[in-house]
């Protein structure tokens, strides 16, 4: 169990760190009438995909045996891993070709205004579509292999969800703990991670992606 709650937490940090798209859109949505809220709504539907995704893992694969590397259920869990690691290192190649734009000027951007007048919920949406859905499902498969009950499967995902949340819920930190500083803070954060958003989340998913390749070719072998 404790080397599952590794796992777990490493996948975890590499989410927060693979997801600069959603540090830059917490602080945009702290900018708003009811910044909170709508932080708070983004990280419950950031949360509620990684949740709904537990659930389905629990009830539709209840009962498959993962644990052995031999059986068909472990060896699919496996080849998962080892296609979404592919996956992953075919969209570095791709988003590495492309040319790099500097990035534009710093002016609230228009879309900022219609949020501003939308319900909450839009918020939670926004949170579900974010979320980085291939190393969520990496997760799942790791659980799955690990062989353990309800209780400790679900301890493993509060481990991942928490962890997965670490860089977006730091803008909200700030807010709370140094108001008056928020707005300078914050604006020197977006900046930076604007700057270097793309060698970040490049760098990251290649050390991701070989990862998961040779962890699911092992098990495979």
């Amino acid at each position: 169990m404790g080397t599952l709650i590794l796992e777990m937490a490493a996948l975890g940090v590499a989410v927060a760190l693979t997801s600069p798209g959603s540090v830059v859109a917490v602080i945009a949505l702290l900018s708003l009438s009811h910044g909170t809220r709508r932080v708070l709504a983004f990280i419950a539907g950031w949360l509620l995909a990684i949740g709904v995704i537990a659930v389905l893992m629990v009830l539709v694969l209840q009962g498959q045996d993962f644990h052995s590397r031999h059986t068909a259920s472990s060896r699919a869990a496996s080849w998962v891993e080892v296609l979404l690691g592919c996956l992953l290192l075919v969209a570095v190649a791709r988003a590495y070709r492309r040319p790099q734009h500097k990035p534009k000027s710093q002016s609230q951007p228009k879309w900022l205004a219609r949020v501003d007048g939308s319900h909450w919920l839009l918020e939670v949406v926004v949170g579900v579509v974010m979320l980085s859905y291939a190393l969520t499902l990496t997760a799942a498969a790791e659980t799955l292999k690990a062989h353990v009950g309800p209780l400790d499967a679900a301890v493993a995902g509060l481990v991942f969800g928490a962890t997965s949340i670490v860089t977006i819920t730091a803008p909200l930190v700030v807010v709370a703990v140094a108001p008056d500083r928020a707005t300078t803070v914050l604006a020197t954060w977006r900046d930076w991670v604007v700057a270097h958003s793309r060698s970040i989340l490049l760098l990251a998913l290649v050390v991701i992606g070989a990862a998961l390749i040779a962890k699911g070719a092992y098990d495979l072998v």
